[in-house]
């Protein structure tokens, strides 16, 4: 009987990872679509194919047209939201350094549209959508939301540590330091070579640093 039900167990677990794969290739297959057409001319059929399967497995998988958009978002934005984690090793032991931690963020960002090249394109195309469409507006929120409150805590904790400038609203500042991701992203996607985005985040750095403690003033000399 425990034979019969470890075979069972593995059965399952081998459709389930199955069926995820399955899910990421049609989810890929989107991705890519959106590059190459954009989202208004994105069609289920070309989805379906470019991953492989019938129109009907689509269907399976994302039962209308709201859920497919919704799982589109989730999944092209996981891309960037995967590598804006806080980097192995921050807090860990001691402390955490908020201002190395935001400047990981940055280059994080970085490093993620670079080996993502369609990534700017898809998510201003996702950003657009959003303007008139509920469904793919709730899925861009959310992940706005994180996104913004993740970089919020690490502000309030540089603000409480000394590390960043004491008059800053970690509220306002996050969205600052998201704002300029996205906007930057966006302007080097038109041109790559507009900026230096390092040199600019460098800026950013300085604007978020707190001031440095000014040296103790020296004694004057007695006289002999």
């Amino acid at each position: 009987m425990a034979k019969t039900r470890g075979v069972a167990a593995a059965g399952m677990t081998s459709a389930t990872e199955l069926g995820a794969a399955r899910r990421r290739d049609l989810l890929e297959a989107a991705y890519s679509l959106i590059a190459e057409k954009g989202l208004e001319g994105l069609r289920t059929r070309d989805i379906a194919a470019r991953a492989g399967v019938n129109i009907s497995t689509l269907h399976y998988y994302f039962g209308t047209k709201d859920a497919l958009l919704a799982a589109i978002v989730a999944h092209v934005t996981g891309k960037f939201v995967e590598a804006q984690r806080r980097p192995e090793g921050a807090g860990a032991a001691g402390p955490m350094d908020a201002r190395a931690t935001l400047r990981a963020h940055l280059e994080g960002a970085w490093r993620t549209f670079q080996d993502n090249p369609h990534l700017a394109a898809v998510l201003q195309e996702l950003s657009a959508r959003a303007q008139r469409d509920p469904a793919a507006q709730t899925a861009l929120r959310e992940v706005h939301e994180a996104w913004n409150l993740a970089v919020e805590q690490i502000v309030r904790h540089g603000v409480r540590g000394g590390q960043l400038r004491s008059d800053l609203d970690p509220r306002a500042a996050a969205r600052v330091v998201t704002s300029f991701v996205i906007g930057a992203m966006t302007q080097l996607g038109v041109h790559a070579g507009g900026f230096d985005f390092h040199h600019v985040a460098g800026e950013l750095d300085r604007w978020l640093a707190a001031a440095p403690s000014a040296a103790p003033a020296a004694r004057p000399r007695r006289r002999a």
